[in-house]
């Protein structure tokens, strides 16, 4: 039987959240999984029968994350994720931490992690973190860098050698606050690109969006790996 594995979906535009969730989704198959939709849950009930019934979870990407959940100065409503779906994925990530699910976040997905763990963001890289590469659609229109990937981690493992990813975000884990995750990666201009937790089998979150780059070797380990470790893992305790 294929391990069930969460994925969180998009309240912001329900087309395009449709269009997403089988780019998504099609690599889970692909690697051995059955993905199974989350609306935004709200209750913690819920969540915990939720997570019962699979062995493993994807926190996809989109819009910001709101910053007071971290510290954060206040943005502009437009590029804030729906509050509900904000509230739920905090809710589901916290949950997903404290039973030390197999876990993948994927670029909001890391961010999401981080934050749940306690950590907080670089708000914007243009703006905090000058001289950084263009790693938005706006500044670079989702141009592909390579990364330098920490010997000894889970993706160096799972990469295999160098990787060039692609990039779509404004944002980033802050260095000083990840929340009890440790860097695996990071791009030229120091930007943190992958984190994960060093005692979990699969607790990972990476910057870039593997799920573009579906036929990559690197991006078909990580899905891989988040199947294989759900496989093991016969319950959502």
């Amino acid at each position: 039987m294929r391990p069930r594995i969460l994925v969180t979906c998009s309240l912001n535009d329900h087309e395009a959240a449709t269009r997403t969730l089988v780019a998504y989704c099609d690599p889970v198959v692909a690697a051995g999984g059955l993905p199974l939709i989350a609306p935004a849950f709200t209750d913690a009930t819920v969540v915990e029968e939720a997570l019962d019934n699979v062995q493993g979870v994807l926190l996809i990407g989109g819009p910001d994350y709101h910053p007071e959940e971290y510290g954060g100065r206040p943005q502009p409503a437009s590029d804030l994720m729906d509050r509900r779906r904000h509230d739920a994925d905090l809710l589901l990530a916290r949950a997903v931490l404290r039973r030390g699910l197999p876990v993948l976040g994927i670029c909001g997905g890391l961010q999401l992690l981080v934050i749940a763990g306690g950590g907080a963001l670089v708000q914007d890289l243009p703006t905090d973190w000058p001289g950084t590469l263009g790693h938005s659609r706006e500044e670079g229109d989702g141009f592909t860098h390579d990364l330098t990937v920490v010997p000894g981690t889970l993706l160096a493992t799972l990469a295999g050698g160098p990787i060039a990813v692609n990039s779509y975000h404004h944002q980033a884990a802050r260095p000083d606050r990840l929340g009890g995750f440790t860097i695996s990666a990071r791009s030229a201009d120091g930007v943190i690109e992958a984190v994960e937790r060093t005692d979990h089998p699969c607790c990972l979150g990476v910057q870039w969006h593997p799920e573009r780059m579906a036929d990559s070797a690197s991006s078909q380990a990580l899905f891989r790996h988040l199947v294989h470790t759900a496989r093991s893992h016969p319950s959502g305790r």
